[in-house]
């Protein structure tokens, strides 16, 4: 499957330059912080391939990632596809706890992680919004991509999930066994003591509802999907 690799680098300085230098990698850049959103939104404009999946900085794709995700396109015109992280902390329906290969790349176990990440598969499917997910470009461009009021980037995939919902998707799938190791929050987790929006209350505002009742009763997030599921599978085994 021909794909593309797009990194936008916000507040883009010499280190990021001496990074990219000598690599062949799709990219943009702003001397400024414009947030998760506003940097995912210009690099998904620069997006040419069908299909756009959204992976945060903290993230290490694991192997396999990808064609556990690319088994179910095609199962219904509009889709979201979602990973299953690996976390050091605790455990949730949605991500695996307990899985401590470092907490930045200073202390990364790498290939401990490798041989060992298999046996945490999942082997059945949540409903989950967690990064990363996977959506057509065409829903996308339908939905207008990310709201950049939230900013840094908190409420931002509950908001992106509405928003699919609200233009007709009902299967918002987390693949158990696409796997990504994830340093938990060392994206946004600078920002925790800053003054910045109240996401749940613009949320609120905004949808007339709480995002809890979002996930908890209309879309019911972390429910496990049964079985049944796997007769839409067109391309499915065994």
């Amino acid at each position: 499957m021909a794909h593309e690799i797009i990194v936008f680098f916000n507040e883009f300085d010499q280190d990021c330059e001496r990074w990219l230098d000598g690599k062949d990698i799709l990219h943009d850049k702003s001397p400024q912080n414009l947030g998760v959103c506003g940097a995912v939104n210009r690099a998904a404009g620069m997006a040419t391939t069908d299909y756009i999946c959204y992976i945060n900085d903290d993230m290490y794709p694991l192997p396999g990632w990808d064609t556990a995700l690319a088994k179910y396109l095609g199962i219904s015109d509009k889709l979201w596809l979602s990973g299953t992280a690996l976390e050091p902390g605790e455990a949730a329906a949605c991500y695996i706890g307990g899985c401590d290969y470092g907490t930045s790349p200073a202390d990364f176990q790498e290939e401990k992680l490798l041989r060992e990440f298999a046996a945490f598969g999942r082997p059945y499917d949540m409903v989950s919004t967690w990064t990363p997910i996977l959506i057509s470009r065409s829903d996308w461009a339908a939905i207008g991509g990310f709201d950049e009021a939230y900013f840094p980037g908190d409420g931002s995939d509950p908001d992106l999930a509405m928003k699919m919902y609200q233009y007709g998707c009902r299967l918002f799938i987390g693949v158990g066994s696409c796997l990504v190791y994830h340093f938990s929050r060392r994206t946004i987790a600078r920002f925790d003591d800053g003054a910045t929006m109240d996401p749940k209350a613009y949320f609120k505002e905004k949808w007339g509802m709480t995002w809890k009742k979002f996930f908890n009763k209309v879309i019911r997030r972390d429910s496990v999907i049964k079985d049944d599921l796997w007769e839409k599978l067109p391309h499915r085994s065994g």
